[in-house]
């Protein structure tokens, strides 16, 4: 048992920290080099974190993202050839397998584990016992469903995940636009169950949780956009898939309008889930009129991240660096309030990536 964590330690923990020695280097002096009294800032920090739930939901939003770029780095790992010699995990029985990738998961996830536990203890001595019970579900959600994956990408299964509690009889209509979902239904379920998973948790403890004092549409806004970003692994997936797969539609006599309002009712299937969920938020949080803004908000920013993959040969590292300063920049702007004018301008934006870049891709 020693000699088989000591290689799992070897191979993938102390290389993925190598790998990301500078992001933890760049992090340690933001975190720690530049403040004057790093401990009163960080505990007031905490304190922040443990009396506002909007602020809680944007820490959790931000150590997913760290989550997702664990699980690309991991199954990368895997997948390289000269980590072939890791299937012999496969014959000590799958429960072994999955306890091993558990300690893979939970020593690359302890930057976020240490920060959580000092966070847990400020909220403990505020009495938010609430905060303690969410981050603490976090943790162990994360830490106990990630090496599920690992464990399918470890015996070969990931693209062909399936599930004995859905059945195979459920018929989509397969279109251009509904070819790209279907595939992620098939070959990532996994993948989106996490992803909604999430997204829909992190949604339904802001309406349970968040009691506003008057109308504003903004943190319910700022939320849903965040549980709207727990979907961008979909994303990348869904561009891989066309990169891979859906080449011969750009033959198709089709204009380059049509495929955009194409691209946009894409991602408004796939946010149903949300939209629907969100329902339970009225009329506290939102007026009819601004369902609307939180529609469009949405969508359009699913397809500016889409369209931002058009741009080059993006991997996983950089597409996550691109979701958060994309996150970062909407959380500032949406403190101004700038209504429906925000969406607008996010599917222009995103409208002039694709009629830059689309072609691009299709030369290339």
């Amino acid at each position: 048992m020693k000699t088989t964590l000591s290689i799992l330690q070897k191979v993938l923990v102390n290389h993925f920290y190598k790998v990301n020695a500078g992001l933890f280097m760049f992090l340690f002096f933001v975190l720690f080099g530049l403040p004057y009294n790093v401990g009163e800032l960080h505990k007031a920090v905490a304190n922040l974190i443990a009396q506002n739930q909007l602020l809680l939901l944007i820490v959790l939003a931000v150590w997913f993202l760290y989550n997702l770029k664990c699980i690309d780095y991991i199954t990368k790992e895997i997948k390289l050839p000269q980590q072939q010699f890791l299937t012999c995990l496969q014959n000590i029985g799958t429960k072994k397998c999955f306890g091993y990738l558990c300690f893979v998961q939970f020593m690359i996830f302890i930057p976020v584990i240490a920060y959580a536990v000092f966070i847990i203890i400020i909220a403990l001595k505020n009495n938010a016992y609430i905060v303690v019970g969410e981050i603490a579900v976090f943790i162990l959600i994360m830490l106990l469903i990630t090496p599920i994956i690992y464990v399918r990408t470890l015996q070969n299964r990931l693209r062909e995940i399936s599930f004995h509690f859905f059945t195979s009889t459920v018929r989509i209509s397969k279109t251009i636009i509904t070819i790209p979902l279907v595939y992620i239904w098939n070959s990532r379920k996994q993948m989106l169950l996490i992803a909604k998973f999430f997204s829909l948790l992190l949604l339904l403890l802001f309406i349970r949780t968040y009691e506003p004092d008057h109308y504003d549409i903004r943190p319910l806004l700022l939320c849903f956009l965040l549980s709207t970003i727990s979907n961008c692994a979909i994303v990348f997936e869904i561009k891989s898939f066309e990169n891979n797969y859906l080449q011969l539609i750009y033959n198709f006599p089709i204009s380059l309008f049509r495929r955009f309002m194409q691209l946009i009712i894409m991602y408004a299937l796939l946010l149903l889930p949300e939209l629907l969920l969100v329902w339970k938020a009225y009329p506290l949080f939102f007026h009819l009129t601004d369902y609307i803004q939180l529609i469009l908000a949405s969508v359009s920013l699913l397809v500016l991240l889409h369209t931002t993959l058009l741009t080059g040969n993006i991997n996983m590292d950089a597409f996550i660096k691109i979701v958060f300063a994309i996150a970062m920049a909407l959380f500032f702007i949406i403190l101004y309030d700038p209504g429906i004018i925000l969406p607008v301008v996010i599917l222009l934006i995103a409208f002039g990536f694709f009629h830059a870049y689309y072609h691009e891709t299709e030369k290339t």
